[in-house]
């Protein structure tokens, strides 16, 4: 339960303070509107956390806000188009919650947590945490009270709101999975099972992580299914979701985390030992080479293959341009892959990023913007990070595929013939854009690390006529030597952004 804060808890100037932190004012911002020192300010921010019983700014501004302490301003525009988790999101960092508390709430890792705080704020079109908060307030997109941190990070999917979203959850407090073919009452609670169903009978073929067989309830962790522990209870909807591929006649990957040792002894522990026409096991930094093998294996094309993973595995899967992803926690059919939304790129980004594309170097890229190397250095980094690149070549492909930068200047520079790549040369350049060129991405095309770096330089050789990597690359995806699917602006498909 929520302290009550009375009314007079606050003295006026502690009040002021508060508000413009809300607006997302610094320490010295602050100081200066108010004609104040930073010491000072600080002074009434520990004042203020100390009677509000807060430990940050933004859980402060709530408690203020709720408790009638603060004027609540009028929202400014339209009220923006929230998913259920990015609700979810602010609420949590309304009660002082930071990116672990989210990772827990939607059962992801830190590093996807991440993401998803930056598809929030950029909804909002906010730059930090209590303005977006401020924000989702004054339009009415939360309502805090009786929020309490605890809850929000141990609530299930099925309660972050209305949507229509279908969940991979069971039903809370009975143990077991709702019997298979029965729908739940209501248009938003239709059975997730058959949403899935029905998307695997429009597919060819279907891969599954280890992880989503160990990501329910019924199931064992994965570390326990690794070390073959034999399953308990009913059978979870992935399992049951296999079982029906089985009775089409599809055929069945298995993709295996690098910390799968012993892959028979798991595959027999969840009890599929029989449904899988293959096993691929992704190396020590996964990647979306797996998957790639998989639907090679398989002998189904890419946009026909169904994938079941858990919820961090997603963009990784995305990342080899699969259309049709599901994940334990969520169901969005008939999106594309799993895809961050555009990032927003100011002037100087865009035309870093295009001369980054054209293969100049960080010095070349300062003297055209009249900008130092730590300048360009910082600004591709921080690109990289917003678009969840693993490096400039990995970025300049989403950001072409994104439709993020003008690619006319890299047009006029394609050679009149296209070299000619083997299919080593093919596979190497795919994964140079994928941001997959590691021993888990070459092992799965076939290859050591050490023969597609070689690989990696003869392609670079062929199409960059300035020896770069970053150019070649855009080469690659521009000329169709590389193919990869458009990039969606605005679905992630669990929960319903990363960049892409």
């Amino acid at each position: 339960m929520q302290t009550k804060v009375p009314p007079t808890a606050l003295t006026a100037q502690q009040v002021a303070v508060l508000d413009r932190a809300g607006f997302g004012m610094t320490n010295a911002a602050i100081g200066a509107a108010m004609n104040l020192g930073v010491d000072t300010v600080k002074g009434y921010l520990r004042q203020v956390y100390d009677r509000l019983e807060t430990t940050n700014r933004v859980h402060a501004f709530v408690r203020a806000w709720q408790s009638g302490l603060l004027p609540h301003s009028a929202p400014v525009g339209a009220a923006p188009v929230l998913s259920d988790e990015q609700k979810l999101i602010l609420r949590i960092w309304g009660q002082g919650g930071n990116r672990r508390d989210v990772a827990r709430a939607l059962e992801v890792r830190e590093c996807a947590a991440e993401l998803y705080e930056d598809a929030v704020l950029d909804a909002l079109g906010a730059s930090k945490r209590v303005v977006a908060v401020r924000q989702a307030l004054e339009h009415q997109l939360i309502d805090p009270t009786g929020d309490t941190l605890a809850d929000l990070t141990t609530a299930r999917a099925a309660d972050w709101g209305q949507s229509g979203t279908g969940q991979y959850r069971t039903r809370q407090g009975t143990g077991a999975s709702a019997p298979e073919g029965e729908a739940q009452a209501g248009p938003e609670r239709l059975d997730p099972l058959e949403r899935a169903v029905a998307m695997l009978r429009s597919a060819l073929g279907l891969a599954v992580h280890l992880g989503a067989l160990a990501g329910l309830p019924e199931v064992p962790s994965l570390a326990e299914v690794l070390a073959g522990a034999p399953p308990r209870g009913a059978a979870p909807a992935v399992v049951r979701l296999v079982h029906q591929a089985l009775a089409l006649g599809l055929p069945c990957a298995l993709v295996l985390p690098s910390t799968a040792v012993d892959p028979d002894r798991a595959v027999v522990a969840v009890g599929l030992g029989a449904a899988w026409s293959c096993a691929v096991r992704q190396g020590a930094y996964g990647g979306a080479a797996s998957y790639l093998e998989a639907a090679h294996l398989l002998g189904t094309p890419m946009d026909e293959l169904l994938i079941v993973c858990t919820a961090d595995q997603a963009p990784v899967a995305g990342d080899g341009g699969f259309q049709r992803i599901l994940t334990t926690t969520s169901i969005v059919p008939g999106t594309g892959p799993r895809r961050a939304p555009r990032p927003k790129l100011n002037a100087l980004e865009r035309q870093i990023a295009e001369l980054a594309a054209q293969g100049l170097s960080v010095t070349e890229i300062g003297h055209r913007v009249h900008a130092g190397d730590y300048l360009v250095q910082s600004r591709l980094a921080d690109l990289r990070r917003r678009a969840a690149a693993v490096d400039d070549a990995h970025l300049v492909v989403r950001l072409i595929t994104a439709e993020a930068i003008s690619t006319e200047r890299l047009r006029t520079e394609l050679p009149a013939h296209l070299p000619e790549l083997d299919q080593a040369g093919r596979a190497v350049a795919a994964l140079m854009c994928t941001g997959t060129l590691s021993e888990a991405g070459a092992n799965g095309v076939g290859l050591s690390l050490r023969t597609a770096r070689a690989v990696e330089g003869r392609v670079v050789r062929a199409l960059s006529r300035r020896g770069s990597r970053t150019h070649a690359a855009a080469v690659a995806v521009m000329t169709g030597i590389v193919t990869l699917a458009p990039a969606s602006p605005t679905h992630y498909l669990e929960p319903t952004c990363p960049v892409a």
